[in-house]
């Protein structure tokens, strides 16, 4: 696991930098790690299809590798300092990343492309360009004096903080811009902490500081996403709508064939299966599916040619909704399945309602037990908040999950998986959660 690092490391930049793009790395499908913690040296494969499982008794470095692989895809390496190890190397569809710790200081990092020439980059955290530049650093040091060689990193960068300017971000492109590249999203047991948001001054102009509940944030998010797509729906409508008297007259007038009355009827029933499903998920409401045409005259062809246009208009009004539907049907699916005695649905007023089925009373989404709140909160991160390519990596999650969640967990994930395009890494002590999927198990027992 020997590399020769470029003693150009601190300058050399690569063509894509050059000319402002920047190439994804494709899935990651190999990660290695040589000494960690002083005494480990571990390799894994990652599934292509469904959630890695990845094992090991405390200590082996289930949670430092989710972590090293989420501050390596956010540029952070400067936090890899914070882990002992001796060489790290990601392996993608498209490209390999090393990093080897060269000193206590220092990290040597290569990124190798099928035909492009290497690329290095010298990362040292006294020296983290984001902060600082040699100049203050030298001035630092000097005013310091003895102190500052007998100073741990952590205190040398809070100096830095504070007493240094702060010049553009002068790290190499490619190391600026890992998160396009490679992104990657950690989701650990914090999934309730409270969020810091900005909200509207009750009184007087302006906005204020203050914290929601996580679930609230997330349900708040979702409503938005919802009113925002029905404005694009009403729009699209309007717009078509203007000229559909003009447009039904060309059809008419063209004598266009449109297939007939078994045409028009297949294409009723393609809209009407749009609609029910639109309509499942609150997106639409249900007064907008329409009976059955059969009862018209559809041997007449001025009738076909009107129906025909305004179906096509349907189409394309309901098409608005896509991009949305991708994402709330396989969320509100995953709370109906887990949610026993509730009902979930997407109120035309209200937004995100949840009410018991029992006594028929609405159920605020903070005073959902911890458990469902965490499955509502993971289902929106991976669904609203993940873009397709994204390695979403899940420390420990049956420390929030019922254990007949755990029982199907995998398979939720993987259904998740094909409407979302993630891919999974899971760190896990559930006998439960694997229930006999050695196939997908990755153990760092040895």
């Amino acid at each position: 696991m020997k590399h020769n690092f470029s003693e150009r490391a601190a300058s050399e930049g690569t063509d894509e930098e050059e000319s402002g793009k920047y190439a994804k790395f494709g899935r990651l499908q190999h990660y290695t790690v040589s000494k960690l913690f002083g005494q480990y040296n571990h390799r894994f494969s990652l599934d292509a299809n469904e959630p890695t499982l990845l094992t090991g008794a405390n200590g082996t470095g289930k949670s430092s590798i989710l972590r090293s692989i989420h501050w390596i895809s956010r540029g952070m390496l400067h936090q890899l300092m914070k882990i002992d190890f001796e060489i790290m190397r990601l392996e993608f569809e498209d490209a390999t990343l090393t990093i080897k710790k060269a000193s206590e200081w220092n990290l040597e990092v290569r990124l190798d492309r099928p035909e492009r020439r290497p690329t290095f980059w010298l990362h040292s955290p006294d020296m983290d360009d984001s902060r600082s530049s040699e100049m203050d650093y030298m001035r630092l040091r000097e005013e310091f004096g003895e102190d500052w060689d007998e100073m741990n990193p952590a205190t040398r960068r809070r100096l830095f903080t504070r007493y240094t300017s702060l010049p553009e971000d002068q790290r190499p492109g490619w190391v600026r811009k890992l998160h396009r590249s490679f992104p990657a999203l950690f989701i650990s047991d914090q999934r309730l902490t409270p969020e810091r948001r900005r909200r509207p001054k009750i009184r007087g102009e302006g906005d204020t500081i203050g914290t929601v509940a996580a679930i609230e944030a997330a349900v708040a998010h979702i409503n938005d996403e919802v009113q925002r797509y029905k404005s694009l729906y009403g729009t699209a409508s309007q717009n078509l709508d203007r000229d559909f008297p003009r447009r039904v007259f060309r059809a008419i007038s063209s004598q266009r064939e449109f297939g007939g009355a078994k045409k028009v009827l297949e294409e009723f029933q393609q809209v009407q299966a749009i609609r029910s499903s639109l309509a499942d998920t609150g997106l639409i409401g249900p007064a907008e599916i329409e009976d059955s045409i059969t009862d018209l005259p559809l041997n007449n062809a001025d009738l076909v040619a009107l129906i025909a246009t305004y179906l096509d208009d349907t189409k394309k009004k309901l098409a608005t909704f896509e991009p949305l539907r991708l994402r709330l049907e396989p969320f509100m699916d995953f709370l109906r399945r887990h949610y026993k005695g509730k009902e979930v649905w997407i109120d035309d007023e209200d937004g995100f309602k949840i009410q018991s089925t029992r006594t028929r009373e609405d159920i605020r989404p903070v005073h959902l037990s911890s458990g469902e709140q965490q499955m509502f909160i993971l289902a929106h991160k991976l669904l609203f908040e993940s873009a397709p390519g994204t390695l979403v990596m899940i420390d420990e999650p049956e420390l929030s999950l019922h254990v007949l969640w755990q029982s199907t967990f995998v398979d939720d994930l993987t259904e998740i998986s094909a409407a979302s395009g993630t891919y999974f890494l899971l760190a896990t002590h559930s006998p439960t959660l694997i229930a006999g999927r050695t196939d997908l198990r990755r153990s760092l027992d040895g």
